[in-house]
């Protein structure tokens, strides 16, 4: 899998939008938009910060996007598998999301919401 694969803007049914682009040769920049407000997520957890500029990188195994919610190594990431999908009949490649957070921390119980829902994203 190469990173250039996820460049380019997702959106899911519920309408959050990912905006994806390159920032160097091993990393990319993630804008999450949510589909209630139109506008990024406001991270209480992280200094009000918005959900703008998300560092991420390939997992270890360079088959899924890892973009991390707080600061690398820190918190909760949301992962995003580059997937081929029959999708309600609707063959292509899509990001399949899930959110994982690491071992000392417990935010995905009290702030994991502001990232649902966990839908496949189509590019636009």
């Amino acid at each position: 899998m190469e990173i250039i694969e996820f460049i380019g803007n997702w959106k899911n049914e519920s309408g959050n939008i990912l905006e994806i682009r390159p920032n160097d040769k091993s990393s990319l920049k993630v804008n999450f938009i949510s589909g209630i407000t139109g506008k990024p997520v406001i991270r209480e957890y992280f200094e009000n910060k918005e959900s703008v500029e998300l560092h991420a990188e390939l997992d270890y195994y360079k088959s899924s996007l890892e973009v991390e919610l707080w600061e690398k190594g820190k918190g909760f990431q949301l992962l995003l598998l580059f997937d081929w999908i029959n999708y309600k009949n609707e063959s292509g490649y899509y990001l399949a999301p899930s959110i994982t957070e690491y071992f000392d921390s417990n935010l995905i119980k009290q702030f994991g919401h502001l990232f649902m829902p966990l839908e496949y994203y189509k590019r636009l």
